[in-house]
Formats: structure tokens, C-alpha cells, sequence
């Protein structure tokens, strides 16, 4: 009886979260693709980016590392995501990249997005933490 419920609330909380992933604001994307290698420091770590253009950021360490995106509500801000969702398809803010793997976004709104990425070092402490910034459209036409 336990495990009956168990299964119905999994699979209630993934429809849900598919219905989420469904009502959210799209975005067409502008076709351009921007891309952050990541190794010691991110290159560039500052990006200028559309609104709908996708951001990849790529991991050329030998080590996984962590990327977190300073946004007040990943679910608005994110027309398209790819590694930036949880099991049931939800949108988050952070993501694990794998080495030789990516994760990309594109962004909805006019603003600045500012990131940390957090990775293993040989720095006292062992983790280092580099940021950046992507400026997603124009400033000056807030």
C-alpha cells in the first residue's frame, strides 16, 4: 500500500512538473550560439548575449565542476535550458558539468546574469571559485 502511494505521488510531482515546463514564456532563439570554455578561468568570462541567443558552457578540466547561475527564478528566466533541470524535468539554477561535457541556456529576460563556477584546486582548501557575467541584450533599451 506504502509503495502504491509512493509511485502515485512520483508520477503526480512529473506530470506537474511537465505541465511547469509547458506553460513557460517562449522564446524564439536568435540562432547564435555563444560559448564559455572553462578551464583554469572561464574564456570570456564576460558575455554580451540576445535575449534567446544560447550560452554553452564547456568543461576542458580534467575534474567535474559546478556552475550556478544568480537568478531570482530559473523557471522564468530560462526560455531553453539543456543540464539545468532536476529528474522530473524541473528548471534549477545549477548544474554538474562532467569533463568534456557542456550545459547551455538561453535567457528571456534583459539583464545581467552573473555565475560562479566552483572547482576542485590545488589552493589551500582544494575548491577554487571564478564568475563571470552575461549582459543579455541592450542596456541602454531597458
Amino acid at each position: 500500500m506504502m509503495k502504491m502511494m509512493m509511485m502515485t505521488a512520483v508520477a503526480v510531482v512529473a506530470f506537474a512538473g511537465s505541465l511547469m515546463a509547458c506553460a513557460g514564456p517562449q522564446t524564439t532563439r536568435s540562432g547564435e550560439i555563444h560559448t564559455v570554455k572553462i578551464e583554469k578561468e572561464p574564456e570570456p568570462a564576460d558575455l554580451v548575449v540576445n535575449v534567446g541567443d544560447e550560452v554553452r558552457w564547456v568543461n576542458h578540466r580534467t575534474l567535474p565542476v559546478r556552475l550556478d547561475l544568480i537568478l531570482g527564478d530559473a523557471s522564468e528566466q530560462l526560455s531553453c535550458q539543456r543540464g539545468f533541470s532536476n529528474f522530473v524535468g524541473m528548471k534549477r539554477d545549477s548544474a554538474e558539468i562532467s569533463p568534456n561535457d557542456s550545459v547551455a541556456a538561453c535567457f528571456s529576460k534583459v539583464g545581467v546574469v552573473k555565475y560562479n563556477i566552483r572547482m576542485e584546486s590545488a589552493l589551500p582548501g582544494g575548491r577554487a571559485i571564478t564568475s563571470g557575467t552575461v549582459q543579455v541584450g541592450d542596456p541602454t533599451k531597458r
